[in-house]
């Protein structure tokens, strides 16, 4: 029998980082291991990794951060990966983000920016080209509808032929009420963080299949 998913709010998942950092676990650390659990999660899913052509489409918060760190991994296995950040570097909204941002031009992965709609517009390719896409654009922080260019970046992401994988909530999704918010990601998985967020119950056309991963919570 499949094991009881276990469900936490947006407010409990707060606590429990805040405790893990009292702890001496910090939001880095966190981030690290999200990332390489979601490379050994792709990799178990859709493996072997090693010439795959993967996209990071990531926003400028802790779910970008976790996207870069993945892309690092899978770039380690050999994939071939490129992230598209949906802002400019200097928006990145947290050092832990920012420092995965920079970590990546020592990897071979290739960095891509798209601030508005025009620089998305001519990377629309990418998307076709992708065999895996990563939705790392927005976590459990998301406030009001999907504006530009995310919103393009999701209408982009789901017409894609590639297999799509969500980080911790499909983008666009509400992760307290499940309330899709315009535009939203329909992933084919969705991997979530330490426990899975209450709004994903009963919205398997935008999650896809929930496989919820450790990332070193106490």
């Amino acid at each position: 029998m499949a094991a009881q998913v276990e469900y936490i709010t947006p407010e409990q998942i707060m606590k429990e980082e805040a405790r893990a950092a009292s702890l001496g676990i910090g939001v880095g650390k966190l981030m690290e291991n999200a990332g390489s659990e979601v490379a050994l999660e792709v990799e178990r899913r859709y493996g072997p990794l090693f010439g795959k052509r993967v996209l990071v489409v990531a926003g400028s918060g802790n779910n970008g951060g976790d996207g870069f760190v993945a892309a690092r991994h899978l770039a380690a296995r050999g994939s071939k990966v490129k992230v598209l950040l949906l802002s400019s570097p200097e928006a990145i909204k947290t050092k832990e983000a920012e420092t995965n941002w920079k970590r990546l031009s020592e990897s071979a992965v290739e960095m891509l920016v798209a601030r508005d709609g025009s620089e998305l517009s001519r990377l629309g390719s990418e998307f076709e080209r992708a065999e895996i896409i990563i939705d790392a654009i927005f976590g459990t922080g998301i406030r009001g509808e999907v504006r530009e260019p995310h919103a393009t970046a999701i209408r982009l992401l789901n017409a894609s032929r590639a297999k799509k994988v969500a980080l911790d909530i499909p983008s666009g999704l509400d992760p307290l009420t499940g309330e899709a918010k315009g535009t939203t990601v329909k992933a084919d998985v969705t991997i979530a963080f330490h426990k899975a967020k209450v709004g994903l119950k009963r919205r398997s056309e935008f999650t896809g299949q929930v496989v919820v991963v450790p990332i070193g919570i106490p």
